[in-house]
């Protein structure tokens, strides 16, 4: 079933990083797609939940130096 979550992201700052973090998520197997909204610092991650969670999207942004958290609604 797929899944699309917001997610906050502190410390992205300019495309260089937004580009770099939708890049490395859009290679993680089971994401079909990546909305970087870097003017929010906001990412919509669409997934497959039988094959992505959500600690594994907040792990990948990590890699990159960056925390993601799930966006309240």
């Amino acid at each position: 079933m797929m899944k699309t979550v917001e997610y906050d992201v502190q410390g992205m700052h300019c495309v260089s990083c937004s580009m770099g973090i939708q890049k490395l998520l859009k290679k993680t197997k089971g994401v079909t797609d990546v909305e970087v909204q870097l003017s929010l610092s906001k990412v919509h991650v669409t997934y497959d939940e039988s094959s992505v969670n959500d600690k594994l999207i907040v792990d990948t942004v990590a890699r990159l130096g960056y925390k993601a958290v799930q966006a309240k609604k």
